[in-house]
């Protein structure tokens, strides 16, 4: 018996083998809608933009009712927040990764039913546990390595970018993150530049 190949399957197959191999990224851009899970339905929370050049890190939090900034730089040991709640600005410097985080108590790969396919990436799915009684479920792809993995904190020993994660507290609050964009292309300095003049500074 003889097997026709289609076009669709050598297209899938192609498709497949470019995205297969691990590429080391120094810049790019990601988008993660944020949303909360509220008696089985995912209500629409916010949404969070993770900036990477390098070294450095930026990522902003944006909810109907606060906007929240942190900057940081791998090889500095602090780190800028910003906050915005109404027309009110403030601007405070912490140490970072700040000491009092919860420590990590277990780490262990999730097997799936199928391939996970996420903005044409093939992810793999782990789960982590924390002292403070809080998991994440997380869904990455290995085959993204961006050269600041932890733009959260949690994400320290992923090999991987993450693209999709839920945060399940100890109190039972879910909350899920998931990534809508990768911008790939370079990222312009005044990305992690901040005119101090602009906010309060709080110690």
């Amino acid at each position: 018996m003889k097997f026709k190949i289609t076009p669709i399957i050598v297209s899938l197959f192609f498709a497949l083998t470019l995205n297969g191999q691990a590429k080391e990224v120094g810049e790019c851009k990601l988008h993660f809608s944020i949303q909360q899970q509220a008696a089985g339905v995912w209500i629409p929370l916010g949404e969070k933009r993770v900036f990477i050049k390098g070294n450095q890190c930026k990522t902003a939090l944006t909810t109907p009712h606060l906007s929240q900034t942190l900057i940081f730089n791998q090889q500095e040991d602090s780190a800028i927040i910003l906050k915005e709640m109404g027309e009110t600005k403030f601007l405070q410097t912490v140490k970072y990764p700040p000491a009092n985080l919860p420590t990590l108590i277990a780490m262990k790969p999730l097997s799936v039913d199928s391939a996970i396919i996420i903005q044409g990436y093939l992810c793999k799915r782990t789960q982590v546990e924390w002292s403070d009684g809080s998991v994440y479920d997380i869904i990455y792809t290995p085959e993204i390595i961006p050269t600041v993995p932890s733009f959260e904190t949690a994400f320290k020993d992923i090999p991987g970018l993450v693209m999709l994660y839920t945060i399940t507290a100890s109190n039972g609050n879910i909350i899920k993150y998931e990534i809508e964009h990768i911008d790939l292309s370079p990222i312009t300095l005044s990305q992690f530049e901040v005119n101090k003049l602009l906010y309060q500074i709080i110690d």
